[in-house]
Parts: structure tokens; C-alpha cells; sequence
């Protein structure tokens, strides 16, 4: 079965949480575990606090790109 987000991984969260309902505006989290039923993910935030995520609500973190450099 295929994980949109692999264990671990830094994402970004945008939206409500389903333990208090509490709303994350682009916070950094890390992915602990994807449950299978439901296909909601773990994410543990910086303060250590845990929430359940629907995968609509989480976004890869943003990527720079290499510069060329001028000449």
C-alpha cells in the first residue's frame, strides 16, 4: 500500500486537528504513523504535541531550487 507521506518526513500542516478540532496555520510537523483505516496521519509539532491529520490538510515542505549563478 502506497503512503502519500512516509514515516518521518517534515511536512507542513494547514488545517483542523481531530482531537480538539484546534486549526494548525502552516505549522511544521513530522509524520509518526498513517492508520490504515481511516488513512489519517500521526503528526508529532515541535512542542511535542500529537494530533491526527487528514492527509488533504498536510503539504510537502517547499524545496528551493539550485541558482545559476551570473556571470
Amino acid at each position: 500500500m502506497h503512503n502519500e507521506f512516509k514515516n518521518g518526513e517534515l511536512v507542513i500542516v494547514f488545517g483542523p486537528g481531530k482531537n480538539d478540532g484546534k486549526f494548525y496555520n502552516n505549522k511544521f510537523a513530522k509524520v509518526i504513523l498513517r492508520d490504515p483505516y481511516f488513512k489519517d496521519y500521526q503528526v508529532r509539532f515541535k512542542d511535542g504535541t500529537e494530533d491526527w491529520i487528514s492527509p488533504k490538510y498536510l503539504r510537502t515542505r517547499y524545496k528551493r531550487k539550485k541558482r545559476r549563478k551570473k556571470i
